[in-house]
């Protein structure tokens, strides 16, 4: 009996193979869904890693704002000390501000503390229309082209005048203020003219030196120039950079161990979350996840969390020394020195920095979780 030796075709796969190496990725859409499924489900450990990066974060943040705000204060003190001592300049040369014109000759907006509070407690005392002033070019002795009102923090009205001729400023002034370094330098027959139309030549210098006295004095031996700038000495010098390298140096201790903190915190907190939902991981692989797709909803977690979390931090480590330093210092004191530009700057790159340390804590567990066999998940019991 023969037997058939033709060769029978093989059956059909049930999964054609280029179908087996198609695999889906989900969208971004549904990693997102999951995780917030996740974190609403798992909510008490959720809140227990937030508050590794809110307690960081925080801790930065207060260090900053309390370092900001101490810096004001001592700057609005030194201010007041120093507008003091210049109207006291000022009163000394002229016995008294009513009763006397002063003029300002000012190339540039009036800006700084010092100078604002000065011309404002000047001008507190002034009499109506005392305070004359002339805004120049800062090259030469013409008036400026732009409208010298909308350049300045005081406007013409009771107290101020602008005028537009340099002789006119000068005729009848007790006190000449010399407000900027830009400003032109005169000669020696402008400055003779000017000066001698002054019923009392006082010439009151932001920038001394811009002048020679002795040379001053050939014109006029009544005429009095002195400065309006603080000098330090040396050892004042020496002592504040001693104490700034030394405040550097702390800030940057300080935040290395609060970003330490923040990292640590994460990243033990994301491993437990990792050991608790091994089972879960391993179903996910089974029904087809890939390790990116669980990568994936790790990192969208621990950006969630770290968001959230340094924002809270950032608000927390600014109230608590802000309310302090109100409540020690008073509201108006604090108010008017803290330096709310500089704070808001570090607010910002706290709050960034505490998103950026989450995800990078959250890089290990996460590939951890993706690097899980199926099998062996499913096998443990946690």
């Amino acid at each position: 009996m023969t037997q058939n030796t033709t060769p029978q075709p093989s059956a059909p796969s049930v999964i054609p193979s280029e179908q087996v190496r198609e695999q889906a990725i989900l969208p971004w859409k549904i990693a997102i869904r999951i995780t917030l499924r996740g974190l609403k489900i798992r909510l008490g450990r959720s809140l227990i890693t937030m508050s590794g990066v809110v307690l960081g974060i925080a801790f930065l943040m207060s260090v900053l704002t309390s370092e900001g705000l101490k810096s004001g204060l001592a700057d609005e003190s030194r201010t007041n000390t120093e507008v003091l001592r210049l109207f006291k300049l000022v009163e000394g040369e002229l016995g008294s501000i009513p009763n006397h014109k002063i003029a300002v000759l000012v190339s540039r907006p009036i800006t700084g503390r010092h100078r604002i509070r000065l011309m404002e407690k000047l001008a507190s005392q002034a009499d109506d229309g005392a305070i004359c002033m002339y805004w120049t070019q800062p090259d030469t002795l013409t008036p400026a082209t732009e409208t010298a009102p909308g350049q300045t923090p005081f406007p013409p009205g009771k107290k101020f005048r602008f005028i537009s001729d340099f002789q006119e400023l000068c005729r009848d002034a007790h006190l000449l203020v010399l407000f900027d370094e830009e400003m032109p330098l005169l000669s020696t027959d402008t400055l003779a003219a000017s000066l001698k139309l002054m019923a009392q030549p006082v010439v009151l210098d932001y920038y001394y030196g811009r002048y020679d006295l002795s040379g001053l004095q050939t014109i006029d031996p009544r005429i009095q120039y002195a400065s309006l700038s603080y000098q330090m000495s040396p050892e004042e010098i020496v002592r504040a950079e001693k104490l700034n390298a030394r405040n550097r140096a702390r800030r940057i201790w300080i935040t290395v161990i609060s970003m330490l903190v923040t990292v640590i915190g994460i990243a033990n907190a994301m491993l437990m979350s990792v050991t608790e939902r091994i089972r879960e991981i391993g179903t996910m692989k089974c029904l087809g996840a890939l390790s990116g797709f669980v990568v994936k909803l790790f990192l969208i977690e621990s950006f969630l969390l770290g968001v959230v979390g340094a924002v809270l931090g950032t608000a927390i480590g600014f109230l608590v020394p802000f309310v302090a330093y109100l409540l020690s210092a008073g509201t108006q004191m604090v108010v008017s020195s803290a330096p709310f530009g500089h704070i808001a700057i570090a607010g910002v790159q706290s709050a960034i920095a505490g998103t950026v340390l989450a995800i990078i804590a959250a890089i290990y567990p996460a590939i951890v979780a993706a690097k899980m066999v199926p099998a062996d998940a499913l096998r443990t019991n946690v």
